[in-house]
C-alpha cells in the first residue's frame, strides 16, 4: 500500500469514530488541530530576533509569528502525519483567501461545549474545499477529497479526525495568534506568496529531531510538547529531559541559540510559582470547595512540573511570565515560557 493510501485510509478510520477529547497520547496518524493552543503571540515576541528556526509544526502558528518576527528559514516537525496535511491546506488558504474569508471559514463566533452543528455551517466547509482544491498539493486533494466527497464538513467536524477540546473563538484566536488579526494576515499572506521564506515540514517525533535535522538553529520552539512528556519513554522523566536538551537537542543549535522547551498553562504556572514562593494571584471565586480543588491538583501536580523541575539549573533556563490562554471569573490566567539558552 502506497503512503497516500495509507494516508486515506487513516483519515477515514478518524472519521468514522465520534469525537473524543483530552487525548494525551499522539500518534503518526491522529487527531488534528484546528487552530494554536497556547498565547502563541506573547510567547514568540521573547524570540524576536531568531532567523533559522526550528518548531513543532502542529497548524504552523509557530512558524508562522517567526516569519512575522523577521524569520528566513523555518523548519517544522510533527509526528502527526494527517496535521502535515492540514498545514498545506490552511497554507494555502492563507495564501488565496481575503481575510473576511479566513475568518469565516477557520473560527468561529461562538462555541459551545458541547460543540453543536449549527455552529459549525462555515467552518472547514465544503465551499472552501472546493474553492481551494485547483490550488492544493496533490496529497491534500487526493485524502482530503476523499474524505469531502464522502462526507459533510460538520459530520467531519465531530468527529475523531479534529481535535475539539480548544477553542476556536475568533476574539480568542485574535487576541492570542498574530495572523489571526487583519493587518498580521496580509503581511503573512505576503510572505507566502512573494516566497520570501523559506518553510518546510517533516513528520518526525521529537525524540527523532536531533538524527533528522543535522543544520544549526538560532531558535528551537517546542510549545507545549513536555506538558505530555510522561507518554514519551525516552522523556518520561524530568532527569531524562534534562539530558535530551543538553545532551542531544542543544547540539542542534547555533552558539547561544535557544529553545523554547516549555509553554505552561495554568497548573503549571501556579506550580513554579510555589517553588519560587510567589504569592498566588488573587482570585474573586468565593467557591471554597473550588479553591480547595485547585490546591489539592497544585500539590499532586507539583513533583512532575516541568518549569518547576528544570528552572533549579539556573544557570541554562530561565523563565517568563505571560498572559494565558485560560480566563476565570473575568480574569485572565498566567502562562509561563521556559527558555533554555546553550552557553
Amino acid at each position: 500500500m502506497s503512503d497516500l493510501e495509507i494516508l486515506k485510509k487513516e483519515a477515514f478510520k478518524l472519521a468514522k469514530q465520534p469525537l473524543e477529547t483530552h487525548k494525551t497520547h499522539y500518534f503518526e496518524y491522529d487527531g488534528i488541530y484546528i487552530a494554536p493552543t497556547s498565547n502563541t503571540k506573547q510567547m514568540m515576541k521573547l524570540y524576536k530576533d531568531c532567523k533559522k528556526v526550528l518548531t513543532v509544526g502542529s497548524t504552523g502558528a509557530i512558524g508562522y509569528e517567526t516569519l512575522l518576527n523577521g524569520a528566513t528559514e523555518v523548519d517544522l516537525f510533527d509526528i502527526n502525519n494527517l496535521q502535515r496535511l492540514y498545514f498545506m491546506y490552511q497554507k494555502t488558504a492563507i495564501t488565496i483567501l481575503k481575510y473576511e474569508e479566513f475568518i469565516k471559514h477557520f473560527t468561529l463566533t461562538n462555541q459551545t461545549f458541547p460543540l453543536y452543528k449549527s455552529m459549525t455551517k462555515n467552518l472547514l466547509s465544503n465551499e472552501l474545499f472546493d474553492k481551494l482544491y485547483p490550488y492544493l498539493d496533490k496529497e491534500v486533494k487526493e485524502v482530503f477529497g476523499a474524505l469531502y466527497d464522502f462526507y459533510y464538513s460538520q459530520d467531519l467536524i465531530l468527529s475523531a479526525l479534529f481535535r475539539f477540546e480548544h477553542t476556536l473563538a475568533t476574539d480568542y484566536l485574535k487576541r492570542t495568534i498574530s495572523y489571526y488579526n487583519k493587518e498580521q494576515y496580509y503581511q503573512l499572506q505576503k510572505i507566502l506568496r512573494e516566497e520570501k521564506a523559506k518553510i518546510t515540514y517533516q513528520p518526525c517525533s521529537l525524540i527523532d529531531v536531533p538524527k533528522i535535522f543535522q543544520e544549526k538553529y538560532d531558535l528551537i520552539a517546542l510549545d507545549n510538547i513536555l506538558q505530555y512528556y510522561e507518554t514519551i519513554p525516552e522523556l518520561n522523566t524530568i532527569s531524562k529531559i534534562n539530558m535530551f536538551i543538553k545532551e542531544q537537542l542543544a547540539n542542534v543549535l547555533n552558539e547561544n541559540g535557544l529553545i523554547q522547551v516549555m509553554y505552561g498553562f495554568e497548573v503549571e504556572t501556579d506550580a513554579l510559582k510555589e517553588v519560587l514562593n510567589f504569592r498566588s494571584r488573587k482570585t474573586d471565586s468565593q467557591d471554597n470547595l473550588e479553591e480547595l480543588l485547585k490546591k489539592f491538583i497544585l500539590k499532586n501536580y507539583m513533583n512532575k512540573s516541568v518549569c518547576a523541575g528544570l528552572i533549579k539549573d539556573e544557570t541554562l533556563y530561565s523563565y517568563t511570565i505571560i498572559e494565558g490562554v485560560e480566563e476565570e471569573h473575568g480574569q485572565i490566567s498566567d502562562n509561563v515560557v521556559l527558555t533554555y539558552q546553550k552557553k
